[in-house]
């Protein structure tokens, strides 16, 4: 089980990981979206840019940073739902285009409302394709944030168990180093004794008896 610090450092490096900022880097990046379901070859129709894809995939993968492979999928729910989108969004504007492709310009609106009557059944399809697309759209947004928010829940029990155990379990402090002797004595307490010295140069004293007889000797 990782560490309290482990826990913390993984997510101070993850705080500090923006993801990439040179276009090489960014176009490298986009790729991985390939690895996990959305192929942009067969994505990409006539009249579709593939640089339109791979812009969008960048970036949800640059807000969500899926990291298992069901965020993976959910992400790439996001974009194919909003591709979409974006295509039938162009798909109506051909259909008003080609119920009104016998008018003059300007359009008036006597001419939309044929051209919508010439259309009506395939304006009802689209719509309800529109829909769809909406409703896979917020279902895998609310999926999506549901999973990452249990995976932060998970993260942050897993953080206070691991700092849970080192408080039961501190790490033994090392044993202070005992302090030198400055003083030279022995440690046992016993300070040897020693005769005390006299002042050097200083003769050394004389017996009584000794002065006494060369006082009787000299008289």
């Amino acid at each position: 089980m990782a560490s309290h610090r482990q826990i913390e450092a993984n997510r101070l490096n993850a705080q500090k990981s923006t993801g990439p900022r040179s276009p090489e880097g960014k176009s490298r990046s986009s790729m991985n979206a390939l690895k996990s379901g959305i192929d942009a070859n067969s994505q990409v129709i006539r009249g579709e840019l593939f640089t339109d894809l791979e812009a969008l995939k960048t970036e949800y993968y640059g807000r969500f940073h899926p990291t298992t492979p069901e965020t993976r999928m959910l992400v790439d729910a996001l974009i194919d739902a909003e591709w979409l989108l974006r295509r039938f969004r162009a798909v109506e504007t051909h259909l008003w285009e080609h119920g009104a492709k016998n008018s003059l310009p300007p359009i008036s609106t006597i001419v939309l409302g044929q051209a919508f009557i010439v259309n009506c059944g395939e304006f009802a399809r689209l719509q309800r394709r529109v829909d769809s697309a909406h409703r896979n759209y917020r279902n895998a947004l609310h999926e999506l944030e549901r999973l990452q928010a249990e995976q932060i829940q998970a993260e942050e029990a897993q953080a206070e168990e691991a700092q849970a155990e080192e408080a039961r379990h501190p790490d033994p402090e090392p044993a202070a180093a005992s302090p030198r002797n400055q003083s030279g004595r022995p440690s046992n307490g016993f300070v040897p004794q020693t005769a005390p010295k006299g002042p050097i140069g200083d003769p050394p004293a004389q017996p009584p008896s000794l002065v006494n007889s060369k006082r009787d000797v000299s008289s």
